[in-house]
């Protein structure tokens, strides 16, 4: 069942940051939302995630559905180190019943995972000690690793450089396959890296939407 936004409106305060907005989000779409700073794409997400309420309007398509997310702030848990981020979030059945068995089966997934955003031999440092670019990364196996079938991310490459940005949207675009993936970005070639459909918002609303490259 597709995701549908109609006439969305949301003010805080005396500021309106969303005004009559409506998008229609096909099953297993990726999307990338941009527009100025302001416009009311966080927002969107938040709304999405359950987070924010609108003021007025429907959003339907969301029901029994799983939502993992990436904000632009990390959300790591600072005391722990990078598997065991990531791990809090796996469906751990999947990996054995035998408590030896499973303990091995998700080390060697993880590995898996680090490993294809350039995070191998940092596993086990804690997240404190990591600069912004691994945490970053971190985030985004995490969000991914929960296996929600709806994805949020709200601009998950800040802070990576050129080659990292690739490597990370690659990753992004494989583990993502056949989920619905709704992305906020000022950054034109990061949609075209995952493959993502553009919608402008201007002045609170879509004006256009692209189709992907």
């Amino acid at each position: 069942m597709p995701i549908e936004m109609k006439q969305i409106k949301k003010s805080y305060k005396d500021q309106r940051v969303l005004t009559n907005f409506s998008l229609l989000i096909e099953d297993g779409e990726k999307i990338c939302l941009m527009g100025e700073s302001g416009i009311g794409k966080t927002t969107i997400l938040r709304i999405l995630a359950g987070l924010t309420k609108p003021d007025s309007g429907e959003i339907s398509g969301l029901q029994g559905k799983k939502v993992s997310m990436v904000f632009q702030e990390e959300r790591l848990l600072e005391w722990a180190d990078a598997f065991e981020n990531v791990a809090l979030v796996l469906n751990q059945k999947r990996f054995g019943t035998g408590k030896k068995e499973r303990k091995t089966a998700i080390a060697n997934f993880l590995l898996q995972e680090f490993h294809a955003v350039g995070l191998h031999g940092y596993e086990k440092k804690p997240v404190a000690q990591l600069s912004g670019g691994m945490r970053r990364r971190i985030a985004i196996v995490r969000a991914l690793c929960a296996e929600g079938e709806i994805l949020l991310l709200d601009e998950p490459f800040t802070g990576l450089d050129a080659a990292t940005k690739m490597r990370a949207a690659e990753y992004l675009k494989n583990r993502a396959e056949g989920r619905t993936v709704i992305m906020v970005t000022h950054d034109l070639q990061e949609a075209i890296q995952i493959g993502a459909r553009v919608v402008m918002v201007e002045n609170k609303k879509v004006v256009c939407a692209k189709g992907s490259n």
